[in-house]
């Protein structure tokens, strides 16, 4: 119950602010609850010449040693309307340093350009250094055409974690193409 309490209280929290992207699923427990948030340092879209920052939120839980859920809400502020993303992924180890992943997927572009969607891909991760995991995650659906994200996670305390990696989505709602990129910085916190 504490668990659901403290993901709740922050996702509530930080699910109206602005815009990023999830790090993706790397280590597998049964049991264990992550959230994280995230913030775009510098994000640039295909229909703005200036860069623009943002925000995101994600929560995982481990179902088992070798499967996890994984839930994510971004938003990417752009000139006109901005971009919505939710996602629930299906993360399942296939390696101890490969994962496989499927989600659902509800993009908002503005009016007459949302829906629902798949997206499915590898995620590859692997400890780089004492404390720093590296990952690298290529997907591909029918609303986000193609995701590939590359980045390390920092291990400040057994479970607070540090991460930055940079991002590339390519979007396509309703003949509506965009492309939206940039780097990302944010905490984790597992119990």
């Amino acid at each position: 119950m504490k668990k659901i309490i403290v993901a709740t209280a922050v996702l509530a929290a930080f699910s109206a602010s602005a815009f990023a992207a999830a790090v993706p699923v790397t280590n597998i427990n049964a049991g264990e609850t992550k959230v994280a948030a995230e913030y775009s340092l510098s994000k640039k879209t295909a229909q703005d010449t200036k860069r623009k920052d943002g925000f995101g939120v994600s929560a995982q839980q481990g179902i088992s040693d070798n499967l996890a859920a994984q839930y994510s809400f971004n938003k990417v502020h752009r000139t006109g309307t901005d971009i919505k993303d939710h996602q629930l992924a299906g993360a399942y180890a296939v390696h101890p340093n490969i994962n496989v992943y499927g989600a659902g997927t509800y993009v908002d572009m503005g009016p007459k350009q949302n829906g629902f969607g798949y997206q499915a891909g590898v995620i590859g991760h692997t400890q780089l250094a004492d404390k720093i995991e590296g990952f690298a995650k290529v997907g591909f659906g029918n609303d986000i055409k193609g995701t590939y994200q590359v980045g390390a996670s920092y291990g400040l305390r057994p479970d607070i974690d540090l991460n930055v990696y940079y991002q590339y989505d390519q979007y396509n709602m309703n003949q509506n193409k965009t492309d939206v990129k940039g780097l990302h910085a944010g905490v984790g916190y597992t119990f």
